[in-house]
């Protein structure tokens, strides 16, 4: 309270021009404290204020400029709409040929039996024989050979036989042979007019390598 009462004491004997200098001189003096610390403090914001809408505007005006880069006829979304329907046919396509090699593969199942199959041509070589006994052909020899197929489709298999019997028992035999579920191929015969008949067959096996 004392400081105040001083304050009091110290403008009631001061003139009013005197109390208005006083009051002036104060003002000032906070003005030139504030402009000192204050103004460095709001340039230092205003100038980042600056520097961020300069930055804004900067990529506003990139994406303006993409925009009328990819817009054709006044669509924005030409480009996209394009590359919609490209992606739906390439789609579309893969689609047909998955199917198509689905349907392929069940075709070549139901072919099994000329898929390339060791089994199947030792079965076929020893119905030979059987064949033979049928019909009653004498076997002389069978010489076969399985060939390396490097082919997708081909010989896979050579037969040499040699046998004899009566003419129509070896039409039989042959027709047999030929009734084989093997792709069966008589790509040579020679026969003697002895009696029985001597006949030399040259068979090949054809198959499929999947």
């Amino acid at each position: 309270m004392s400081l105040l009462k001083s304050i009091d004491d110290f403008f009631a004997s001061r003139k009013k021009s005197e109390k208005y200098l006083i009051y002036l001189s104060i003002f000032l003096g906070i003005f030139l404290l504030s402009y000192q610390y204050l103004f460095p403090y709001t340039e230092k914001l205003r100038k980042q204020a600056k520097r961020e809408k300069d930055a804004i505007q900067a990529k506003i005006d990139i994406d303006k400029a993409y925009i009328q880069g990819i817009t054709v006829n006044g669509d924005e979304l030409f480009y996209i709409k394009t590359y919609s329907k490209q992606i739906d046919a390439l789609q579309q396509n893969l689609l047909f040929l998955q199917d198509k090699k689905n349907y392929l593969d069940q075709k070549i199942k139901e072919l099994s039996y000329l898929l390339y199959n060791k089994k199947k041509w030792a079965q076929f070589l020893n119905s030979l024989t059987q064949l033979a006994d049928k019909h009653n052909i004498e076997i002389n020899y069978i010489l076969n050979n399985f060939l390396d197929v490097t082919k997708t489709f081909g010989h896979v298999l050579e037969v040499e036989i040699s046998c004899q019997g009566k003419f129509k028992n070896t039409i039989a035999y042959i027709n047999d042979i030929e009734q084989s579920d093997l792709v069966v191929d008589i790509y040579a015969m020679k026969m003697s007019n002895n009696n029985p008949i001597k006949t030399l067959l040259k068979v090949s096996v054809w198959g499929i390598k999947y």
